[in-house]
């Protein structure tokens, strides 16, 4: 029967044309062995120079044979300075490796308030005594209460940074403790 219908042998290879009547579209095998090298290729780089970069920014200082050559502050003349933040007022400590407890618990201050404040300026005094007697500090650990009001953590951070200081005419800013870092009570 050679009719118009479908014989068996086209509905065994299915239809030649799509739904809307088109011829369908030819398959397309994609070789990606190629790309797949090159995006490798490329990750093994940027890992190689993200692990250089981190050995560049690594800071390392060498021994030298003088110590007055030396980039590492002298431990005599350095202490690190514990200011616990209280609502009662401040409490000062000194911290320090080449210096006895005794030596140690000399520096020792209390501050209490002033009025219904903390008194900064008697904060700033006692760290600059500090600063002078022993000149290569520059560190501050500030240790606040749980539950003190943020601005007095700032104030008292300014506080041990710089004070004022009149030079001629003009005031101006003098450096006390630059490095302040807030720190925490371990419960």
């Amino acid at each position: 029967m050679s009719g118009g219908g479908n014989t068996g042998e086209e509905e065994a290879a299915g239809p030649r044309t799509n739904v809307f009547g088109e011829a369908p579209v030819p398959l397309v095998q994609l070789n990606l062995t190629a790309l797949m090298d090159i995006l490798s290729n490329l990750l093994f780089f940027l890992l190689a120079a993200f692990g250089a970069t981190i050995v560049m920014v690594i800071n390392g200082t060498v021994p030298v044979q003088s110590a007055e050559d030396s980039d590492v502050a002298d431990v005599k003349y350095a202490v690190t300075v514990n200011v616990s933040l209280q609502k009662e007022g401040f409490q000062l400590t000194a911290l320090g490796t080449a210096f006895s407890q005794e030596e140690l618990d000399q520096m020792a201050r209390r501050i209490p308030l002033r009025g219904p404040t903390h008194d900064f300026a008697a904060l700033t005094r006692e760290l600059r005594a500090i600063k002078q007697n022993y000149p290569k500090s520059d560190t501050v650990i500030l240790t606040p209460e749980a539950g003190l009001k943020y601005e007095v953590l700032v104030r008292t951070m300014d506080a041990a940074r710089e004070y004022e200081a009149k030079q001629g005419n003009t005031m101006r800013a003098v450096g006390l403790f630059p490095t302040v870092v807030v720190s925490t009570v371990v419960k």
